[in-house]
């Protein structure tokens, strides 16, 4: 039985010749049919080959959906469009200025899913679940579990809450009606109200990653946005555990500033009996201004596949050519670096990157602490920690002198956390007993 154009391309992309065969049509009247269905049908290549395939309507919306990027002064500008496909994925359809990245790994804009760039933006973390909660609760049709949001919740979120996304996209018909209005400036005497909003569910702010409760505001004395970090109220042993990991992250920043490189611009603000640490957003330039933002996480499921260490995505990246050697460098000394200071915490959405041309920029890295010392299922661990050995990896890849550079800025770090008066008296008993670099086994083979 001989089927039609749309009943064909419903069951996925077909080439011309293949619309032929199952429609019993020739070439030209089969070119006349795709010409007549106009915008519901997109063609792309995969190789050298053409396919056509069929859009949809997708999120309660169209199946023409803009992608805005935001540019430093805050300029709109629309660069691709998404169109849902019939048969499932989705196909970007490029605009000028898109940079190419943004088209896939096949480099045709198909694909099998959500674009990377755009599920990278979906809720996650503290922020994330009151997020859902938030929403499950309005009757909206959004699982109260962030484990149960499919591409569809993603993709209507996004559309209904792209005003103050991660990064600089903006996604939807709406991104393009919306009237840009004036930022709500905070001081950080506001800091523990905010506080206070975010931990009962008020949602000051965007949707930043990450579990440590915090939130989002503008801070007029940095005239910068900015995320804001806080410990539990108190002098619990629970609260005193977590002023001692903010204090660890400050410290882990201003050790990489002094040695050159990139971290986020943090600081320590003690109001409400909590101490905040505050982080100006890499994400956001001026009152309105954006730029770039995609994780290492996104970028791998898209490009490399591997879901393993920050350093070992970046040499397959480098080989890629999506990469540069100084950021790969830059990475493998990050992560030896937070290996010696108790990051246990360094997954793959824990780094980030801009698009910059056709290659990926390593931002400032953040989150950055001890993190190795927080409270395991609410209970809390004495103060212990050697670092690990040097790895049989990490000598293949760098020289000594880079080796020890990377050791003398952690046990740099760790003489900054102990001549700190905030931590608590546990942490100092603990770093007492000496710099833990000093405790550090020399060989070793524990892979990086």
């Amino acid at each position: 039985m001989e089927l039609t154009i749309q009943q064909v391309l419903s069951q996925g992309p077909a080439t011309s010749r293949q619309l032929q065969t199952a429609t019993g049509l020739t070439q030209a009247a089969v070119s006349r049919g795709l010409r007549s269905m106009g915008n519901q049908v997109v063609r792309f290549k995969r190789g050298r080959t053409p396919y056509y395939a069929m859009t949809r309507n997708a999120f309660g919306a169209d199946d023409w959906l803009p992608l805005v990027m935001v540019d430093r002064h805050g300029n709109n500008r629309v660069v691709a469009y998404v169109r849902p496909l019939q048969h499932g994925g989705y196909y970007l359809q490029q605009e000028s200025g898109m940079p190419s990245l943004l088209a896939g790994a096949e480099g045709n804009g198909l694909f099998d899913d959500l674009p990377y760039f755009l599920d990278d933006l979906r809720p996650q973390g503290f922020l994330g679940r009151q997020i859902a909660a938030q929403l499950a609760e309005q009757g909206a049709g959004f699982p109260h579990d962030l484990r149960n949001w499919n591409s569809n919740h993603v993709g209507r979120y996004l559309i209904a809450n792209g005003d103050d996304l991660s990064g600089n996209f903006k996604f939807g018909p709406q991104a393009l009606s919306r009237i840009r209005r004036k930022v709500e400036v905070s001081t950080p005497e506001q800091y523990p109200e905010l506080a206070e909003s975010v931990l009962a569910g008020t949602l000051p702010g965007s949707s930043a990653g990450g579990e440590q409760p915090k939130f989002t505001t503008y801070c007029g004395e940095r005239s910068a946005h900015v995320l804001v970090k806080f410990s539990p109220p108190g002098d619990e042993a629970l609260a005193r555990r977590w002023r001692d990991i903010l204090i660890t992250e400050h410290h882990a920043t201003e050790a990489l500033h002094e040695a050159g490189l990139p971290a986020a611009e943090t600081r320590l603000i003690e109001a409400g009996g909590r101490l905040f640490l505050e982080s100006q957003r890499l994400d956001r330039s001026g009152e309105f201004g954006r730029s770039s933002m995609i994780s290492m996480q996104a970028i791998d499921a898209e490009f490399v596949g591997l879901g393993t260490n920050w350093t070992a995505v970046a040499y397959e990246l480098l080989g890629k050519g999506l990469l540069s050697s100084d950021h790969a460098i830059d990475i493998l000394f990050l992560q030896r670096f937070g290996q010696l200071i108790n990051n246990s915490d360094m997954h793959l959405g824990n780094l980030s990157f801009s698009i910059e041309g056709s290659m990926f920029h390593l931002l400032p890295v953040y989150d950055m602490c001890s993190m190795g010392f927080a409270p395991r299922s609410g209970e809390l661990m004495e103060y212990q920690f050697t670092p690990p050995a040097r790895s049989t990896g990490l000598d293949q890849l760098v020289d000594q002198r880079m080796t020890t550079n990377i050791e003398e800025l952690a046990r740099d770090f760790w003489k900054r956390v102990a001549a700190d008066s905030r931590i608590s008296g546990e942490f100092q008993q603990f770093l007492q007993l000496g710099n833990p670099l000093d405790r550090m086994v020399v060989d070793g083979d524990e892979y990086i």
